[in-house]
Order: C-alpha cells, then structure tokens, then sequence
C-alpha cells in the first residue's frame, strides 16, 4: 500500500525529477508543471538500501527538497537554502567571528554542525579545514565542530537533496547522529539551463551577483556528462553603529582618522566572491556493469574585518579616554626594556616613542601608530580553494547482487590574510599586512558494498541484505605563516606579539597530523507482513586513535490502515574528534565584559599550556536515539507526518575557557615553552569531552494540493519544536552562561507556511512566512559567566515573496523579496556588545540584515 506524502518544500509539488531521467531543472528555470508530472517516478536513497523505495515508505523519516525549492530563493547558496525551506535546519550570521564569519555551519535538531553527516550522491562529503572555534555568544551550539561548508556546492548541480531526520552511525558511520543530509546531481544527458541573478539589500548595500548554468551532454549511447557552473559576487554589509571609543577619538583626531568614517568597526556580512565547478559522469560498461565519477572544485575570496583597535597599542595601559580627553600620560618605559631592546643591537626608537620627561627617554607608546592616528580595524580574510574527486564501478551479478566500490580524494585548504593592523612587537618596522597561515583538511576514503535480496518464505518481500566496508583517511594541515605575522619583537611582554587580530601559526604549530579507520557493517530490511516492515543495522569500526566502537539501528513501520502509518526507529551512533580539533592551535583577539581587547588562544590537548592547565585526551562523542512517529493522508490532497525524537549525546566536545596565570609558569617552563611570561593574562581554550546533552522535540509535515481553474495550489506546513538539556558538566569545563545559551539561544519553536501558484502556463510563484520563536541568551564571553545577564527576544515572523514569469518558451524572468516587510530582530541588550557597536541581537536566528530584494532571468534549451 501506498500512502501519499508530498516531499516537497516550498512549490507546487515541485520535485525534479529522480536519477537516470531527462534534463533536471536548474537554478531558476524549474518548469513547476513539469516537477509536477514527475513527482511519482521520485525514489529515495538514503536512510535504506532497498532499491526502488517511494519516499512515503522509509522506515525512517525522509524529506526530499526539490532543487526548485533552492532555486527559487534571493540566493543559490545552500547555506541559506536549506534553512530557508527545513525549519529543522538553522544557520546565523557570524559577524567578527575569525572563518566562522567566511564558512558559516548548518545545524540540523540543534546539535552540532558536525553532528550531521554529508553525502554527495551516497559519497561522504569532505569537511572544511575550518575549526569553529569563536568564543560565545557567537555560535554556541556551533563551538568547536568541524563541519561540511555547504556553500561551496552549487546549487546548479543538485537534482534533490535528501534529508533523514534520524541517527544513522550503524547504517553510514561516524558523524551521523543528527541525521544525513544526501545531495543527489544531476544526470541529464542533455538540455540545460543558464541564469542571472542580481539583488541587494533595502539599506542598498549587500549586492549579489549571480550566474551559473547547467548542461548535459551524452557519452555515446551509454553515458552522460553533466557539468554545471556558479559564479558569485556579493558585497558587505553594516548594521552597526559607531564603536563607544570612536566618538571620542574622533573629537580629538577628527572623524577622517578613525576607520569607516567615524564607525571604528563593522557588523556585517563579508565581501566575497566565488566560483564553483560540478561534473558528473556515467557511462555502462556492459549491460550490467557501469563506471561512474563526479568531482567539484570552488575557489572563493572573503574579505571580512575586526574589532576597532583605539590609537594606542594597549588599552590596557593607556586607556585611549584618560588619554585623548584628560591628558593622561602613558607610563615610562622602564630602563630594563631599553637595555634589553639595546643589548639586541637594536634602536629604541624603532620601538618605542622617545619622551625626554621619561628617566629612560621613552614611553609605553608605539612608533607605528602615527600611521593610524584614529585607530586601525584590521581586514581580515581568507582564499579557500576546495577540490574532490569520486569515481567508481558498479553493477549487478547474474545472481541479482549489486555491488559497488569506489574511491574519493578531496582537500580544502583556507589561506588566511590580515592587513591593516600590525605586529605591534615590531613597532615602526612592521609591515600592515601579513599571512598568518594555512589550513588544509585532505581526505580519501575507499568503499565496497553489495546488496543482495534473498527469498525466504514466510516473509511478504525479499529480505533485503546489505554489507560493505569503509577505509577512511583524514589529514589535517597547519602552515606556518610568515615571520612577521609570528614574531615576538623586543617590546613583546608589553604590547603583545604576532599580527594583531589574527596572529599567525607558529613554526612549531605547523605540520601534518592523520587518522584512519576501517568499518564494515550490515544493514537488513523487509516487509514481514504486507502492513508491518522492519529493518537492522549494525556497524563496527576501528579508530587507530579512539580504539572500536559497535552501533545498532533497529527500524519499524506498521500500516495500520491506507491512510495511517505508525514508524519507529532506535540506535546508537558516535563521532569521532578530528585531526583538526585534536591538533589546532590558533590564537586571535577578542574582548573582556570591559570591552578590553585581550588575546584568546586555542590549542592542542598535548600542548604544553593545556597539559599544564589539565587537558585530558579526547573521547569520542556517543549518542543514543529514538523516534515514533506517524505518516497519514487525512484527505486525499493531504499528507501530514508527525514525528518525536530523543537523542541523548555523552561526551559532547566544547572549548574549555582558562586564563594563564603567574602560577602556571613553572609548569610553562618545565615543559620548555618558550617566553611563557607573554602569556600571562592571555585566554588558553582547548578541547575536552565537556557534558551531556538531551535533545528531544517534534517535527511536523503537511502538504495539500488543490486543483482550481486557474491552475494548481499548494499548501506546504513545517512546524519544529526542539529544546535541549545540558547534563553531566565536567568540572571546570563550560560556564553557566554557555550552559544556558546551549538550552535557549536558538529558538524552540519555527514553522514555515508557504502557499505557491503553478498556472502551468505562464506564471508561477510562492508566498512564505516563516516564525521563529522566541529565544534567550546571555552574554557569553562578555558577561560573569554565572548566567546573571539573560536577555530575552521576541519572537518574529518573515515573508517572503517570489513571481515567475516564463515567456518566448524558454526564457523565465523572477522577481522577488525575502523579508519583504523588513523586520530586524530586537536591539541588542548586552552592555559590552552595545559599547562595540552592536545595534541589533547578534544571535538572532534570521540574521539583522533586513529586507532584501532579487530578480532572475532564466534560459533554458
């Protein structure tokens, strides 16, 4: 039996079409009609190795979004697409947040970005060499993952995605606790679709760019080629307002001095551009044996910025209102600096600033800030290249076994940049622009697997029988970066060492560090009955770092009636830490509850500083899951599914916050750490298995079609209920403030309604508003920690609009709005944030951009 439920988000039943079909849709020319008429040939691949499945049969909820649903939205970014359509998915604006603000992470159920597993046609996709690791409240939840960067795949390429809201380590290995998100490609071998895409902002800033295309191209008689392309430009934004020092400053220096015309710093999206290639391939080699193979390559410039840095080199010893408005006198350099600066044969004044009332003739000021007499806002940003590569053979036995092996190599690797600041330990001899390193995550994998269903009697369908194994292989790479990004000069222990803002690898931070594991699994599925189905997987895997690990998954579904269903699922899953947050290290800038700037460091668990404040060695994360829920078709135009879901994470990761003290230089010294006096008063963060956490919440899907004279309607409702319990916190690990922000800095309650129109002749388009529930969060790092400064924000409602209109047959032109009402999020209320120019809430679950307008012009042939 067969119940009715429409996978489809945000159109007119607008699936496109499954693999191994005619030309799929691209960005901005899905015909909905068309969509429309292929909706039943759509079969799902994930969450079950039974071929042939129908979406409204999986033992496990399934939602497959149709690559018109990304399309049609004011960008082609998956980041955004995907939240924008599956309340169950949330990303932010990360705004001064170091990579976090250029590779920004996708949550699924409110767990962590690295917590969902990616695949790009059943492939596990490679991560970003990016480690999160900006401090509270910017990402709580997204802390210290490592995470797939979603922006990177263009959505030209993507036929459907596919989205199992349910664990599923046993079935596909580490990573997969949240679920598995799973882009299928396109495989047209012919046909194809360009578009232009161009919009802003309504504050007039933020312009995008966009072109790209997709075309099939046939091999033969037995095989394809798709390739698309994605071509991007956006500019910055700003939201903020001037920085509380900026004022001042620019009373005395006058505001031409002071950065971004009296501002000091900026809140708001990076500039970027970006361009991302996809080709995939096919071609049968007989009648029962293909070869296969698609790779992607993306090439991306960010360019974002830092906080304000006052005309002085440290706030902390000569606060810049004392100075510039009383007159204030900085501190003599003390005798000892001179000679020391002297006895390297260098000349004090290239360091410090001569004042003949000093008894050494120099004071704590530094040279190189005449260059910046109203302050400076370093410019940071990042070139990320990003490359992978699958191929594979398959194919069937006689015996009717399926069996596939294929390999993948893939790397990301992110160069950093700053410019616009200094190596204040240089004084006038630094430069203002520097390259503070490289990061680079490479990964290769090696996979078998077979499928073979077998006949038994008493069972109503084949026992369907899957196993395989998985080699895996990541590396994680730091480079170094240049000499001046990482030099301690002679005036180190008083105004600080490295390019400031972002300082750069040390040499001894720099080098390879690998992890590789084997699993093998087996996976059982069949009907026992022609109403009660049922399924098992089990999972073990070898870690040459963490040992072995067993998982299970046991799934049921009974249909009561042919219009009610009962399913169920229980597992276990795990993830493993990676290369990159075993071995990272990295040390920035960011703010006390003061609003002074302080550096913040991150590093290794065997790092000497770690080992000397208590690091332990890094434990897999375990997770236990359950879910019950219902699909029904109430109406004969209706679906509606309602499912529960419990998942209990141990040993969760997270970035344990300490300052180094003088009483930790002892233990500094005897493990040989050089010059351990500069890290006095410094922030030292590292890994460690933190605490527990229950997620449990309820996810609702309702689509109804209507047929009407002027053409066809629907009516598409998602509704999700989430909230998270932190449990078990380890001594001296997270605060009270990140315990609360983990419980209620994302909103509980989102639901998008969304009504779309489908003449199927000229016009189409889709009206949506989407509620995010209200939502709480302390100050995080700019607050006592004891979670004392709780804001509160209401909750909003955003609209979004979009008309299409097709003419001359093939051509489609796109007008549309998302936020059209240009709703802002409340003011934000933390003292220390509004003090460094934060107008509106930075955690808002919507971002505080605004309005924005698009239009889109669409060919397809």
């Amino acid at each position: 039996m067969a119940l009715y439920c429409s996978p489809v988000f945000g159109e007119s039943v607008a699936m496109s079409q499954s693999q191994g079909g005619a030309a799929g849709q691209s960005a901005g020319g899905a015909d909905d009609e068309e969509d429309s008429a292929r909706l039943e040939d759509v079969i799902v691949v994930t969450g079950t190795r039974v071929v042939g499945t129908d979406p409204t049969q999986t033992l496990s909820p399934v939602d497959v979004v149709a690559s018109s649903s990304l399309a049609n939205q004011a960008t082609p970014d998956l980041t955004d697409g995907l939240s924008r359509v599956m309340p169950s998915f949330n990303t932010q604006r990360w705004p001064i947040a170091d990579g976090t603000a250029i590779v920004r992470p996708v949550t699924l159920r409110n767990l962590a970005p690295d917590q969902t597993m990616v695949l790009v046609d059943g492939t596990r996709r490679h991560r970003s060499a990016m480690v999160n690791l900006q401090l509270a409240p910017l990402g709580t939840v997204n802390q210290g993952s490592q995470a797939v960067d979603f922006s990177l795949i263009p959505s030209a390429a993507v036929e459907r995605i596919e989205v199992l809201r349910d664990g599923a380590s046993a079935q596909y290995g580490s990573d997969a606790i949240a679920g598995v998100v799973n882009v299928i490609l396109k495989d047209a071998p012919d046909g194809g679709t360009l578009f232009a895409q161009h919009g802003e902002y309504f504050e007039g800033d933020g312009t995008r760019t966009t072109v790209g295309g997709n075309a099939g191209f046939s091999l033969g008689t037995a095989g394809f080629l798709n390739a698309s392309f994605e071509y991007t430009n956006s500019d910055q934004t700003s939201r903020g307002v001037p920085h509380a020092d900026a004022g001042p400053i620019a009373d005395v220096v006058g505001i031409d001095q002071v950065p971004l015309d009296g501002l000091g710093q900026r809140w708001g999206d990076p500039d970027a551009e970006t361009w991302k290639f996809f080709v995939n391939a096919g071609v049968d080699l007989t009648s029962m044996v293909s070869l296969y193979s698609h790779a992607s390559y993306a090439d991306s410039e960010w360019r974002s910025d830092f906080f304000f840095r006052n005309p002085v080199m440290d706030p902390q010893l000569v606060p810049p209102r004392d100075t510039l408005q009383q007159g204030t006198p900085p501190d003599p350099a003390p005798q000892s600096l001179i000679d020391s600066i002297l006895g390297q044969g260098l000349d004090p004044a290239d360091y410090l600033v001569a004042d003949d009332a000093s008894p050494s003739g120099f004071i704590l000021r530094n040279p190189i800030h005449t260059l910046f007499p109203g302050g400076y806002n370093p410019d940071f940003g990042a070139d990320i290249s990003d490359f992978a590569w699958v191929v594979g053979i398959d194919g069937m036995t006689d015996g009717g076994l399926s069996w596939d092996v294929r390999g993948r190599i893939a790397e990301n690797k992110i160069d950093y940049m700053v410019s616009q600041t200094i190596n204040p330990s240089m004084g006038r001899l630094s430069p203002t622009s520097f390259r503070p390193g490289s990061l680079t995550q490479q990964e290769t994998s090696f996979n078998v697997d077979f499928v073979q269903p077998f006949d038994l009697d008493g069972l109503h369908s084949p026992l369907n029988v899957a196993f395989g194994l998985e080699y895996r292989d990541e590396t994680y790479k730091i480079g170094a970066g240049d000499p001046a990004s990482r030099e301690a000069g002679p005036t180190a222990s008083v105004f600080g060492l490295g390019s400031d803002g972002f300082q750069g690898f040390p040499l001894e931070s720099a080098g390879s560090f690998s992890s590789d594991s084997l699993g093998a699994y087996v996976d059982l599925e069949t009907d026992f009955t022609d109403r009660f189905s049922g399924g098992v997987a089990v999972r073990f895997e070898e870690y040459d770092e963490f040992g072995s690990t067993f998982d299970w998954k046991l799934s049921g579904r009974y249909d009561m009636t042919d219009q009610f269903a009962l399913r169920a699922t229980a597992s276990t899953g795990f993830r493993a830490p990676t290369p990159g947050q075993m071995n990272t290290l990295n040390v920035t800038t960011t703010a006390n509850p003061d609003g002074r700037l302080i550096p913040s460091g991150t590093y290794p668990v065997d790092h000497p500083v770690s080992v000397v404040l208590g690091a332990q060695p890094l434990e897999p994360e375990e997770s236990q899951n359950f879910t019950i829920g219902f699909v029904a078709n109430p109406f004969d135009n209706t679906s509606l599914t309602v499912d529960y879901y419990d998942i209990r994470v141990d040993d969760r990761l997270a970035l344990r916050d300490n300052v180094i003290s003088e009483g930790d230089l002892p233990g500094l010294i005897d493990l040989g750490v050089d010059n351990p006096e500069l890290l006095v008063g410094s922030l030292a963060n590292f890994f460690s298995n933190a605490f527990d956490s229950k997620v449990t919440g309820i996810d609702v899907a309702s689509t109804s079609n209507f047929d009407i004279d002027a053409g066809a309607l629907t009516l598409d409702l998602r509704y999700t209920y989430n909230r998270q319990k932190v449990r078990n916190v380890a001594p001296n690990t997270i605060n009270d403030s990140r315990v609360f922000d983990l419980e209620n800095q994302v909103p509980r309650h989102r639901t998008n309604l969304t009504l779309s129109f489908d003449s199927r002749a000229m016009f189409s388009g889709h009206v949506r508003a989407s509620h995010y529930g209200s939502w709480e969060t302390t100050g995080g790092l700019f607050s006592p920690g004891d979670a004392s400064d709780v804001n509160s924000y209401s909750s909003e409602i955003i609209f979004d609009l979009e008309a299409r209109f097709r003419f001359a047959d093939q051509f489609q032109l796109a007008v549309g709005g998302e936020n059209i009402f240009d709703t802002y999020p409340g003011e934000e209320q933390n003292p220390t944030l509004q003090f460094l120019g934060v107008k509106y809430a930075l955690t808002s679950p919507f971002g505080f951009n605004g309005g924005q307008w698009y239009a889109r012009l669409s060919y397809e042939f």
